[in-house]
């Protein structure tokens, strides 16, 4: 029997035609789902044999910053003139930089000791005292 195309295929003949291609859908989704199997039993045994690092291909670029910037209710600005008003000796940067972690403040620096004395050496209302190497408050003028 010749295969008609067309308008001129007979309804039984249209059923026909539906059912095979129902058919190799059918088969054709069950050959995909036995490949799929078999290609995660491959990584499977990849992954057991080259461990968990090399699972993840590096390019040798970085992508930029690694998680959200953590956010503060006061800026640096504010909790370190805060900590040093309570200071009237001064402190020096190191425990300026303790005192502000203890805090609260929330940072993600590699080197938050330069960070803060960006914030001191930028600041106009803070001074360093050259002897003791303390930073304070300078004194309000009236």
């Amino acid at each position: 029997m010749a295969r008609r195309k067309g308008p001129d295929l007979t309804v039984a003949e249209l059923e026909s035609l539906l059912a095979q291609q129902k058919s190799r859908v059918t088969s054709l989704g069950k050959k995909r789902s036995q490949l799929q199997a078999e290609l995660n039993s491959v990584e499977n045994q990849l992954q057991s044999l080259q461990g968990p690092a090399a699972s993840t291909p590096r390019t040798g670029k970085k992508t930029g910053r690694r998680g959200k910037r953590p956010k503060n209710a006061q800026s640096l600005a504010s909790v370190v003139t805060g900590i040093l008003g309570k200071s009237p000796k001064g402190l020096s940067l190191d425990d300026l930089t303790a005192q502000v972690i203890n805090s609260g403040y929330k940072t993600k620096a590699k080197s938050f000791s330069n960070v803060v004395y960006q914030c001191v050496y930028n600041s106009k209302a803070i001074q360093r005292d050259k002897k003791s190497g303390a930073y304070r408050l300078k004194a309000a003028k009236t």
